[in-house]
């Protein structure tokens, strides 16, 4: 290099930390022809020219970030964006003005909520709703010759409806929304939407795992035997309702030794956690250690080792599969054990939920039908 940067020896202690000596030096090498083709390239410079290297990219984007010389990026934020991006993009022109519009309100009311301290709309949200309205602009613009929102009928809208009558009440709670936001905004003069009768709310339809299932799964994940992240995976998803993510965002920081809790991103309080759970957090992070990993997190795969980032979406799923079930499975069946012999709103309260989405567990009579009575001593 003809020019040395002042970060190049932290770069170095940096990877050699955290990799294998040969693929220390694999990014060592890599950047330094980076720096070689473009002497005068800052970091942010340098992390657009290695994007199509993934190990020296992620390499680059850890230390920098962690060294304050770019800002942390939000990959999920901005793989988000673009998803809305494509719904926005496949609405018809004629169309599109007000649903574009419409996705600009829904992200100011979402910074309004997180200024306020207030619970923001999710992405899943804010994305089903503009795929709601694509697929009623693209069934408006395909029956017949719309120039705008003002032209749509109730009758369109029945007949749109007509095509699922299973999802009714969601798409019904959407169009309200949308076109009371649209005479709001003097985009139409009458309200098309107001006629229309909301559904029965969908019950819980997901899997409920059964009482002597849930004995059999607890006498596995209390076994040293088994592998310490299927155990503390297992645990914390069918004792405590943690989910997929939660479970791999938790980091070290979050473990209160001395209260024996654990705190869950998301969650009002740290969650306490009993003698078995506390067993299989303990073993994970023995198989931590065995690693020598700097990774925060406390699941800790092969591919995380040298990395810092949280172990894949998928990677639990297919742990827990080896005893037969799923994350979600266990979770759904905690929620629904909590919400059969709590109130709804007070374990949403502690799982910092929302109340009104847990009441659907209540429409299937799960307590009755598949826990039975002894599920909360499980």
């Amino acid at each position: 290099m003809a020019t040395v940067p002042p970060w190049w020896g932290e770069l170095a202690a940096f990877v050699a930390a955290r990799r294998h000596p040969s693929g220390a030096v694999a990014v060592l090498r890599a950047t330094a022809r980076f720096l070689g083709a473009e002497p005068t390239a800052g970091p942010q410079r340098l992390l657009a020219c290695c994007a199509g290297h993934s190990s020296t990219s992620r390499a680059l984007t850890a230390f920098f970030t962690s060294h304050g010389l770019v800002l942390a990026g939000d990959d999920e934020q901005r793989r988000a964006a673009a998803r809305r991006h494509r719904y926005l993009d496949a609405v018809p022109a004629m169309l599109a003005v007000g649903v574009s519009e419409f996705h600009r309100a829904l992200l100011d009311e979402r910074e309004r909520a997180r200024r306020g301290g207030r619970r923001p709309l999710a992405d899943t949200t804010v994305e089903t709703k503009l795929r709601i309205l694509r697929d009623l602009a693209v069934h408006l613009s395909a029956s017949r010759t719309v120039t705008g929102w003002a032209e749509t009928t109730t009758a369109d809208l029945e007949d749109w409806i007509s095509l699922t009558p299973g999802r009714r009440h969601q798409l019904t709670y959407v169009l309200r929304g949308f076109f009371v936001w649209a005479k709001r905004r003097k985009l139409i003069l009458v309200d098309p939407a107001r006629p229309l009768r909301l559904g029965a709310q969908p019950a819980f339809k997901g899997t409920v795992i059964d009482i002597d299932a849930q004995k059999t799964l607890l006498r596995r994940w209390t076994s040293p035997a088994t592998d310490p992240h299927e155990r503390l995976a297992g645990l914390l998803a069918m004792l405590h309702a943690a989910s997929n993510a939660q479970i791999r965002a938790a980091t070290l920081a979050d473990i209160d030794p001395r209260q024996r809790t654990l705190t869950l991103a998301g969650r009002p309080f740290p969650t306490p956690l009993d003698p078995a759970t506390w067993a299989a957090l303990d073993a994970c992070l023995r198989h931590r250690d065995d690693l020598g990993t700097l990774n925060r997190h406390v699941i800790v795969t092969g591919a995380t080792r040298t990395r810092d980032t949280a172990a894949d979406s998928s990677y639990l799923t297919r742990k827990l599969a080896l005893s037969g079930t799923m994350p979600a499975a266990c979770r759904q069946t905690r929620l629904a054990d909590l919400v059969t012999s709590l109130d709804p709103k007070l374990a949403a309260s502690a799982l910092g939920m929302n109340g009104g989405g847990l009441v659907r567990y209540l429409d299937d009579n799960i307590a009755h039908d598949r826990l039975g009575p002894a599920a909360r001593h499980a």
